[in-house]
């Protein structure tokens, strides 16, 4: 199935407005979730909590990719991530969550899966942009957060049509069967519901990459469209509704791949 451009109309569903989301979170609520807007203040939220669950607690852990399984799992995923553990209010995340937050087909109440978010400062986004945060579940080879659980995006420990939508935020890249990861996706995923996917684009080569930091942080083989991404959930695409790519002119330096659209099964 060819899928839709973003130039063509969208079905036809009531936005999420302000008043609706009032009174489905309530007015204290959602005042207290929109200063989590300001991202100083989601950085000081997510901080303490993190303080609090790894530094009191003690509770990051891992998910074991146990040697001699068939994971596509990219080498050296975990212990890259580890090193990013404390970018806590994911930034980079509003170039996912916002234009997700006003698309017509999604309820505040929506049931989000937010795959590889590292710490909650995308999950913490996703409640500051008008979802519901206890219908908000993160999913990740590494957690200290009782809100993201343990697990492979390859296999993942949800049933079919378990989720409304689902964010694959600089995660995809992390895989050497993106395509299988895909297939999981569209089975957790509702038809008709929405899958985001980001993806960083740099101008280095990966042998520079490798020279600088010894390794290589993601899949041998790089993401290099929103095509691409496209073509890994193959005839399960059904409507674009959003795709950020990097112009022309910016191409000397790091920026992001975003596609943002339905699926039908």
């Amino acid at each position: 199935m060819k899928p839709r451009c973003s130039g063509e109309p969208a079905p036809a569903n009531l936005m999420p407005n302000p008043s609706q989301i009032r009174r489905s979170k309530g007015l204290l609520r959602h005042t207290l979730d929109q200063l989590l807007l300001v991202d100083l203040i989601r950085f000081a939220v997510v901080a303490v909590r993190y303080l609090w669950f790894v530094g009191v607690r003690r509770q990051l852990s891992t998910h074991d990719l146990k040697t001699g399984t068939d994971t596509p799992v990219a080498k050296h995923t975990i212990s890259h991530n580890l090193k990013g553990l404390r970018d806590l209010a994911v930034n980079r995340s509003h170039l996912l969550v916002r234009p997700l937050s006003v698309l017509e087909t999604l309820p505040v109440d929506a049931r989000i899966l937010s795959i590889g978010p590292r710490s909650e400062g995308e999950l913490f986004n996703l409640a500051a942009h008008g979802f519901t945060l206890k219908n908000v579940t993160g999913l990740d080879l590494i957690s200290y957060s009782p809100r993201v659980r343990l697990g492979d995006m390859h296999a993942m420990r949800f049933d079919d049509d378990a989720f409304d939508a689902v964010i694959l935020g600089w995660v995809l890249a992390y895989s050497e069967d993106p395509a299988r990861a895909a297939r999981e996706v569209v089975r957790v995923t509702r038809s008709g519901g929405i899958v985001a996917v980001g993806v960083e684009y740099s101008p280095q080569s990966q042998e520079d990459i490798v020279r600088e930091l010894g390794y290589l942080p993601g899949a041998s083989k790089r993401i290099a469209s929103c095509e691409e991404i496209l073509g890994f959930f193959g005839d399960a695409v059904d409507h674009v509704y959003f795709n950020h790519v990097v112009a022309a002119r910016d191409r000397n330096r790091v920026g992001s791949l975003c596609v943002i659209f339905s699926i039908v099964k």
